[in-house]
């Protein structure tokens, strides 16, 4: 199998990496119009193939790494080619182009599949059993923070930058889209584009996730508390301990409610590298032809909430 990788930024490089180690460097392309970036990819890993412009009949797949802005039009054009393709978050900018990719992509036996990382990393996954099993009761509701002092996009804001990550979790681990979103965002930096937003889910269950995501923020944070009638959990990306679960409940008692405090239990879970576990799964699907975990359609109910986020956000910046 021979991938070709359109990009090779900050995230585009570490797809040319992952897909050298698991493909080998002679089955991979890589299209970048930056001369800087290509010199850099061939230093990297001797015997890939470079290209100033995008190709798409130097493989089996298209992986897309450009800007969002991007996305949609280069995997249609990857799909019509009769290529496997995989695409960088969000997979398109609206639920329209998401649609038409799943079409074609159905249409002509292609698998279409969404980089939704943080779906295949070994603590979300872990959570989602635990969640599954109902070892954490009743989910009242999930908080997420990604925050940073980091890079500050020009074509996207913070919402669409950095919150597919926490929608994407949010919907896997609860098996179900919100009815209502409500967003609110600020722009500090650049005329009509969000530098931070607080969005929130309300689920058909009655569930509320709430999503703060910003760019101008001093502590790098990544992390997801979920609060269960029985349990507690928090996945925490940047410490040691990624999975801990809290023996934390509130019970009910005399007609008042009590909190009842137990041990935090970190989880054990695997070292294998989200990226790599995400890429395995793109080849796996081709190989076998069953949808993957974060299969287009996976992709378009991300894009309709952010859709929705968006549009929640304009509203409330008219007032």
């Amino acid at each position: 199998m021979k991938a070709t990788i359109l990009g090779a930024g900050n995230w585009g490089k570490n797809l040319v990496r992952v897909f050298c180690f698991l493909l080998g460097n002679e089955n991979v392309t890589v299209c970048d119009p930056s001369a800087e970036r290509r010199a850099a990819m061939l230093q990297e890993h001797p015997g890939v193939s470079v290209s100033a412009e995008s190709r798409f009949d130097a493989g089996d797949t298209v992986v897309i790494a450009s800007p969002a802005v991007h996305h949609a039009a280069l995997a249609k054009r990857a799909l019509l080619e009769d290529r496997h393709v995989l695409v960088e978050k969000p997979i398109a900018l609206t639920s329209d182009e998401a649609t038409e990719l799943i079409e074609i992509a159905e249409t002509r036996g292609r698998i279409l599949m969404v980089d939704h990382l943080l779906e295949y990393h070994p603590a979300v996954v872990r959570l989602k059993e635990l969640v599954g099993r109902g070892e954490l009761g009743t989910i009242y509701h999930l908080t997420s923070q990604r925050l940073n002092l980091g890079v500050i996009r020009t074509e996207e804001n913070a919402l669409w930058s950095l919150a597919p990550h926490d929608i994407s979790i949010m919907l896997y681990l609860l098996e179900e889209e919100p009815d209502e979103v409500i967003a609110r965002g600020e722009v500090y930096l650049q005329a009509g584009i969000e530098d931070m937003a607080y969005v929130t889910l309300r689920f058909p269950s009655g569930r509320l996730g709430l999503i703060h995501t910003s760019w101008i923020d001093p502590v790098k944070t990544r992390k997801l508390t979920v609060v269960g009638d029985r349990r507690m959990a928090v996945f925490d990306d940047m410490a040691a301990d990624k999975l801990v679960v809290y023996e934390h409940r509130i019970e009910a008692a005399d007609g008042r409610y009590r909190t009842t405090r137990g041990e935090a239990v970190p989880v054990s879970i695997d070292a294998t590298e989200p990226l790599t576990s995400m890429a395995q799964a793109f080849l796996t699907a081709i190989r076998t032809g069953e949808p993957p975990r974060s299969d287009g359609h996976d992709g378009l109910r991300v894009v309709r909430v952010l859709e929705e986020a968006q549009r929640s956000m304009d509203r409330g910046r008219t007032r």
